[in-house]
């Protein structure tokens, strides 16, 4: 909800960059930018793509073998060849393509969860096997640390309720199409997701949930008889719609940066006739690929989720002041009341704050470490070189360079360049450099 009112409000594409930005708090949004683009959404598509490679191979395993010392590149690398088919998709018209591909995708997901739900309730309803329902919390974890790390998983399976955020400017009628989807989706999701597990443990046990590899492929072979072969493959389909709205997210994040000349000038190269950041999407799979060979899963989405909460409560403190400051309004916005932004700030400062106080809490405070450090990187790239007014001159002849180069390859055009020609006006060309640089 307080996102639905940031994004009618603040029409810009971007999400919590745009907005920390609006407030006008430009260095801890540059910061966070940098964090974002080279780690938090990079790490989510790795992760997406990992598991894309697990279910694949899981699924072949009937058939092929895979050593257990190459599970680990194996399953990498088949990722890695959806990402690329991805990648090309997304170069091209979001709305003609890329959005018709979503719908399909989506309508694939519910079918699988369908199978799985409806499988589950047989098994709990008609067969009445209960067993793994009674005594359900117990041996349970109840360190608070622990609990918010669990919680971090759990927020990340939800993630997504900003998505249409980063890019709002592509949006027609964000006052009716925000809440509908944001409030729907979650809805769906929350509703999805529920049964779901309710169905595994109709016939998994708490051990056999956490040893398996793909869920839902035991579930599967032990409910579904010979269609269990399929389940996988399924499961891999509904991947590739979490992969292709990763993609469509954190590449705009990255173009609505590079737009604020906050990401280098290269970035904001977009293709004349299908408006995608194509520079900008390569290197978000570029950079989730490097990603996918850093530690294990649960550590990216440890350091992923604390640097990205860390973002949303500066958004959020932001958002509580200038909203009760009375500054904060738009003729056709979605308002939401003040005590749902300051409901959600506390939530996002539980959510950092726990995990680093408690005693013997070493993974934890690694976590905080490394995201804080990694902000402080960020802002460190901002002092040396956005804040300052002049760089060296070198450093704008590679840049220029690059931009060069850019154009060729991905057939794009820097979008600001091209506004300024279309004005037609004569001292765009003046002879004076300075002034040509100024407007470039």
């Amino acid at each position: 909800l307080s996102y639905v009112e940031l994004g009618t409000t603040i029409r810009k594409s971007g999400c919590d960059f745009a907005y920390l930005s609006h407030f006008g708090w430009r260095p801890l949004a540059s910061s966070f930018m940098w964090v974002s683009t080279c780690l938090s959404y990079p790490a989510v598509l790795a992760i997406q793509a990992i598991s894309f490679g697990e279910y694949i191979v899981t699924g072949l395993d009937s058939w092929i073998t895979v050593d257990e010392d190459y599970r680990f590149m194996t399953y990498r690398l088949v990722g890695f060849s959806m990402l690329w088919p991805l990648m090309l998709l997304n170069f091209f018209s979001l709305k003609k393509v890329a959005g018709a591909f979503q719908i399909v995708a989506t309508a694939i997901k519910l079918i699988v969860a369908s199978v799985i739900i409806f499988t589950g309730l047989y098994h709990i309803l008609i067969k009445k096997q209960t067993q793994n329902f009674q005594n359900s919390f117990q041996g349970s974890d109840w360190n608070p640390g622990n609990l918010v790390l669990g919680v971090y998983s759990g927020l990340f399976a939800y993630n997504g309720w900003d998505v249409l955020n980063f890019g709002a400017e592509e949006i027609e009628n964000p006052r009716r199409t925000l809440p509908i989807a944001a409030i729907s989706g979650i809805a769906i999701s929350a509703t999805v997701f529920i049964l779901m597990n309710v169905s595994y443990f109709s016939v998994l046990s708490v051990e056999d949930f956490k040893n398996s590899p793909a869920v839902a492929v035991t579930f599967a072979e032990r409910t579904l008889g010979n269609f269990h072969y399929a389940i996988p493959f399924l499961i891999s389909l509904l991947l590739i719609g979490s992969m292709n709205t990763t993609i469509f997210a954190c590449s705009r994040y990255m173009y609505s940066g590079a737009q604020q000349s906050v990401m280098p000038t290269p970035l904001r190269g977009i293709h004349y006739s299908s408006r995608s950041p194509r520079l900008a999407v390569f290197a978000e799979i570029l950079m989730a690929i490097c990603l996918s060979f850093i530690g294990n899963l649960d550590q990216l989405i440890s350091y992923m989720s604390f640097a990205l909460w860390s973002q949303r409560t500066c958004t959020q403190a932001g958002f509580i002041y200038f909203k009760l400051r009375g500054t904060l309004k738009s003729k056709n916005s979605f308002e939401v009341p003040i005590f749902v932004p300051i409901i959600f700030f506390i939530i996002c400062i539980a959510l950092l704050v726990i995990p680093i106080t408690q005693v013997g809490s070493a993974n934890n405070y690694h976590v905080a470490i490394y995201g804080l450090s990694m902000t402080a990187g960020g802002a460190l790239i901002y002092l040396i070189f956005i804040y300052p007014k002049v760089l060296p001159e070198v450093l704008y002849k590679i840049n220029d360079s690059v931009v060069k180069f850019v154009q060729i390859i991905f057939n794009c055009v820097i979008e600001k360049y091209v506004e300024i020609v279309e004005t037609n006006s004569d001292d765009v060309f003046s002879e004076d450099s300075s002034i040509l640089k100024l407007k470039l």
